[in-house]
């Protein structure tokens, strides 16, 4: 199927309204294949049984459609479609911007939304960000892949995966240093591997991918640290601060610099019409 081209994928569609209208009575009139109505109205009452069972699943519809109507677009070779989970990066003066504030241009797609005016906005998240950002379709463009990176966790081709396990990494490695151990070689190694990755594909300062994350590493410290820590001595006895205050200021020193130096909304749907008298189950 993944070879299936734009005619077999209408096809596919056609098959599926052919098992549609099976399911009502007296319907063999009908000729969706044909007749441009008869498409319509069976096209038009699946989608709203659709929208019935979605509903029943707890499942937003309207976004199931945004990222529906994305994919198609893809599959139509449209040069400013990007499918969810392809990588991006801002052109133009949004991507200007982003880089006088030292912010990443780069990201990966995570939802898209078509608004009733037909124009489309992609959610990006972008590096060090808890939030996706909407972005129009023409401030965007395809991004380089992001490289495949061995840890060991296995290899990591996708940059919200890869930011994910540097942060988890780095946490690590800072509670061991507040309390006095040393990190584990596979954390040193994945900490330079996964930053020297994040920063070469973002194509920004190590400085600035270290402080866009150290919040996310201050939150996952603070998460950890009533978990309770190993009877160990702190190395600075003197702070009363703690690990998730440290990491928030840029503490451990490991974090922004010892370690990297250890190298070892969505659109309403139309109004639903009135069904033919013949389609009753």
């Amino acid at each position: 199927m993944t070879d299936a081209g734009a005619e077999e994928f209408a096809e596919f569609g056609a098959a599926a309204l052919d098992s549609f209208q099976a399911l009502f009575e007296q319907t063999e009139h009908l000729d969706h294949r044909a007749n441009d109505q008869d498409a319509r109205e069976l096209i038009s009452d699946l989608l709203v049984d659709l929208m019935h069972y979605a509903e029943r699943r707890g499942i937003e519809f309207n976004d199931i459609a945004a990222e529906a109507q994305a994919y198609y677009d893809t599959e139509r070779d449209n040069p400013n479609a990007f499918a969810i989970g392809s990588t991006v990066q801002l052109e133009g003066p949004a991507a200007d911007e982003a880089f006088l504030l030292g912010q990443p241009t780069r990201g990966s797609v995570a939802g898209v939304l078509i608004s009733e005016q037909g124009q489309t906005e992609y959610y990006v998240r972008f590096l060090g960000h808890n939030e996706n950002r909407a972005v129009l379709a023409a401030d965007l463009e395809p991004a380089p892949p992001f490289p495949e990176t061995p840890t060991a966790k296995g290899v990591v081709n996708d940059p919200l995966k890869a930011e994910q396990i540097l942060v988890e990494t780095a946490t690590r490695i800072a509670l061991a240093d507040v309390a006095g151990r040393q990190p584990t070689q596979d954390d040193l190694r994945d900490h330079l591997t996964l930053l020297d990755a994040l920063t070469s594909w973002n194509d920004m300062d190590e400085r600035n991918v270290t402080d866009l994350l150290l919040s996310k590493v201050a939150d996952h410290m603070g998460a950890t640290e009533p978990n309770g820590l190993p009877d160990a001595p702190v190395r600075q006895p003197s702070t009363d601060l703690t690990p998730a205050q440290l990491a928030a200021q840029g503490f451990p020193v490991p974090l922004a610099k010892g370690i990297t130096d250890s190298r070892e909304p969505p659109a309403h749907p139309s109004s639903r019409p009135q069904r033919r008298p013949g389609l009753a189950r």
